[in-house]
């Protein structure tokens, strides 16, 4: 899947949930704030983390 395509479809989910709680013209007002968290999410999902970096996992 592209990456512009992973990012769509995160913005989408991410402004229906907008609409559904705000009304679509908060959502609207929202679209530039959405389309930056859809590429945060995106780039968090798809980066690359060297394993001596990864978190460790204490009990």
């Amino acid at each position: 899947m592209s990456q512009s395509n992973h990012e769509e479809r995160i913005y989408q989910e991410l402004r229906r949930r907008a609409v559904a709680q705000f009304g679509e013209d908060r959502a609207e007002e929202l679209e530039s704030y959405l389309r930056t968290a859809a590429q945060q999410v995106h780039d968090v999902e798809h980066a690359d983390v060297h394993p001596d970096l990864e978190p460790l996992f204490q009990e």
